[in-house]
């Protein structure tokens, strides 16, 4: 199992079998690497940092960006997302998630829609998370260079975590949350 091999650590039958979401396996791997309930990461300010360098590079305004910026006003266009994927690639040896192309509304609801008055489930639609979002997605992605053990934080190891999960699955990493069921919504089983 790539958790497994990633965090040097067997997971018992038992405890596979009550592990539902990517939430639960990080939960579990933090408790028993005693990170539990520490969030701080320098992993996540340098990226978030080299972000915001990349940004300034092909933005005039990036210096006025927070945590909160939305992505389509950081990455309005593809362009602006493809040059933004080539600085963090030449500058600093990060990969950039893929960011699936921004899902259409169907005009005629689904039968799921119909029955239950909500859609089944929809990938976030990228442009409307924020700069926090993208930073966490780039460190997900990157898990493999950027999360190596020992970590340091919970964060670290959700991240791991959400990394795993997608590059296991092939669910692309902006679908990735830690609420995700694996069967249910990620069609792992």
């Amino acid at each position: 199992m790539s958790f497994e091999r990633h965090f040097k650590l067997e997971i018992p039958d038992a405890v596979a079998e009550n592990i539902n979401t990517v939430g639960d396996m990080a939960a579990w791997l933090s408790q028993e690497l005693g990170l539990v309930g520490q969030h701080q990461s320098a992993i996540r300010l340098a990226v978030w940092e080299q972000l915001r360098t990349v940004l300034t590079v092909t933005n005039s305004n990036a210096a006025s960006y927070s945590d909160a910026t939305p992505l389509h006003e950081v990455l309005p266009d593809r362009q602006h997302l493809e040059n933004c994927r080539q600085h963090l690639l030449s500058r600093y040896g990060l990969l950039m998630p893929r960011l699936s192309p921004v899902p259409t509304t169907p005009a005629v609801p689904s039968l799921w829609e119909k029955i239950w008055g909500r859609p089944l489930w929809s990938p976030p639609n990228w442009p409307t998370q924020t700069l926090a979002e993208l930073t966490d997605w780039l460190v997900a992605v990157n898990y493999e260079r950027l999360l190596c053990l020992p970590l340091a934080s919970q964060y670290e190891v959700e991240q791991a975590v959400i990394g795993i999960t997608s590059c296991s699955s092939g669910v692309e990493i902006e679908e990735v949350r830690l609420r995700s069921s694996f069967t249910n919504d990620l069609g792992i089983d």
